[in-house]
């Protein structure tokens, strides 16, 4: 919260209903099926948003003609939204040398240029001499495994 209403501590009528409707904070945690329980960074931004509208409501008149509970719950359900979209935007640092589920390591799924397959470097070194030999922009290789290569029948 960077409004500049929170530069300044509360009044005591803004502190009084803060508290007053501090359940609010509760009611739209649950509403946003986050649970009572969940953790204390959600219920810090919640508990600032509530501060943030005591504050605008005492200070705009034009907030007046409303319900502070209208004010109060838009303005906790955008303070939890932003965190939990900030939590989810967080970057995962994640290990090369975990082990999967399967049994594997990243290092197995990620390729790297150095580790490329063999069969794919000899594909490309014989794409790029053809190309060069019959002075060709594309041309495709074809390589079989032993047992699957066509056969030549004698003459």
């Amino acid at each position: 919260m960077t409004g500049k209403t929170m530069t300044r501590p509360l009044t005591d009528i803004e502190r009084a209903l803060a508290e007053r409707y501090h359940n609010l904070i509760y009611r739209v945690m649950h509403d946003l099926h986050l649970g009572t329980e969940a953790d204390t960074d959600l219920y810090g931004e919640a508990a600032l948003g509530l501060m943030l509208a005591a504050q605008r409501y005492m200070a705009d008149e034009s907030l007046q003609r409303y319900r502070f509970t209208t004010i109060a719950y838009s303005r906790i359900r955008n303070a939890l939204l932003r965190q939990r979209h900030r939590e989810r935007k967080a970057p995962v640092a994640l290990s090369l040398d975990a082990w999967r589920e399967d049994g594997g390591t990243l290092y197995d799924v990620l390729p790297d240029k150095s580790c490329a397959d063999p069969a794919d470097v000899i594909i490309r070194r014989e794409r790029t001499a053809l190309q060069k030999a019959h002075a060709v922009r594309s041309c495709r290789v074809y390589r079989f495994p032993v047992c699957a290569a066509p056969r030549r029948e004698a003459a």
